[in-house]
């Protein structure tokens, strides 16, 4: 009879315990990219683009995704299903994004509960220091506030390897601006390469070989000289 008491004490102990555990649960990592914020935003502004970085994605390549919504921007929206139990089914939603600056998405985990994300970039130096936070309100019962503990542990830990994929994937990829440049699509000028002043030539002087120079030299003095006999 008295282990059974210890073990009700026991029980009574970790209810107790699980009051003192805050009941939003929040995580926040960062990472540094050697690209400036407008090379970074347009992969975050549109969540087709969040599975070429994902932490989740690998683990179970055969979930389904549906894009609806704008293409980009406050509405657009990722839902998923898998029968994995570590994806489940689930949607997140950008509800708010400032051009270069935050992308804040709502995570609806169906019965399981909803969270808030962001992702921040701000400039450092040549590139961009990203930071991506989660929230989430576990409720006020012990046992959720228990699971919070779990539920942080399991988001840094993807946080962690979400971010390190997004940068590999941003700095190895070559059709992104360059650091320090903005590149305005609907310009056909930013497009064009840049060129100095018309000089009237097609060939710079400091391009020519010696003999190439002097033979149009001797080419414009025959010229003069054959100009000079018609004035007489």
């Amino acid at each position: 009879m008295r282990w059974i008491l210890y073990i009700i004490g026991l029980l009574v102990l970790l209810v107790l315990a699980g009051f003192l555990f805050p009941r939003e649960v929040t995580v926040e990592r960062s990472v540094y990219i050697n690209k400036p914020p407008a090379a970074i935003f347009p992969t975050l502004n549109n969540l087709r683009n969040f599975n070429n970085w994902s932490p989740w994605y690998s683990i179970d390549p055969t979930t389904s995704y549906i894009i609806s919504g704008p293409t980009e921007g406050v509405g657009n929206k990722m839902s998923w299903s898998s029968e994995n139990p570590n994806v489940g089914r689930g949607s997140q939603t950008i509800i708010d994004s400032k051009p270069n600056s935050m992308v804040r998405t709502h995570l609806d985990f169906g019965a399981q509960g909803t969270a808030m994300a962001e992702l921040q970039l701000e400039p450092q130096g040549s590139g961009t220091n990203v930071t991506w936070t989660f929230s989430s309100d576990m409720g006020s019962g012990p046992i959720a506030r228990w699971m919070g503990l779990v539920v942080k542990d399991m988001v840094s830990d993807s946080y962690e390897r979400g971010l390190n994929k997004l940068k590999k994937y941003i700095e190895s990829s070559t059709d992104l601006p360059a650091s320090g440049t903005e590149i305005d699509s609907g310009s056909d000028e930013a497009l064009a390469p840049e060129t100095g002043g018309d000089s009237g030539m097609e060939t710079d002087p400091g391009d020519m070989d010696e003999g190439m120079e002097t033979e149009i030299i001797e080419e414009e003095g025959e010229e003069t000289l054959e100009e000079n006999r018609h004035d007489r």
